[in-house]
């Protein structure tokens, strides 16, 4: 597991962050002919960006492989690289009662953990049950409240 510290975590009410929306894309999907969507965006916390998340989703298929969000955590700005820098990876499922659930997975796989925007990509394990769970979880909170792109 790559050292993450999290620092000052929300000593603020929530939600301490606010989203900026950048790119939306439309396509379809190879394996079934469906529409699919990808959108991304910024995280910005009080101290500046603290985080780029991309979801990519193909239209009818939340129920089974879902829609994947992926978050670029860390230092941006001029003088960071990399190194800064940590992907983790969730899948947002749709259950057969319509409410949703969401689910760090093992982000070395994703696109996210390519080294280029992020050196390193946790675990599921690097996340469950740490203080990076709350962190994380209240900027995804911020991302579906603020981001109405989504499905």
């Amino acid at each position: 597991m790559k050292d993450v510290k999290i620092t000052a975590m929300n000593p603020y009410p929530l939600p301490p962050f606010t989203i900026e929306k950048t790119n939306e894309t439309r396509g379809h999907c190879e394996c079934c002919g469906r529409d699919n969507r990808s959108v991304a965006g910024l995280v910005f916390d009080r101290d500046g960006a603290a985080a780029a998340y991309w979801m990519h989703w193909t239209d009818g298929h939340l129920t089974d492989t879902g829609a994947n969000l992926d978050l670029v955590l860390g230092k941006w700005g001029n003088g960071t690289t990399s190194a800064d820098r940590y992907a983790v990876a969730l899948v947002h499922r749709q259950q057969e009662d319509g409410t949703p659930a969401l689910m760090v997975i093992d982000g070395h796989e994703r696109p996210a953990a390519n080294g280029l925007l992020a050196s390193s990509a946790l675990s599921r394990t690097d996340v469950i049950g740490t203080p990076l769970a709350t962190h994380l979880f209240a900027m995804i909170d911020a991302i579906y409240e603020q981001d109405g792109r989504f499905f």
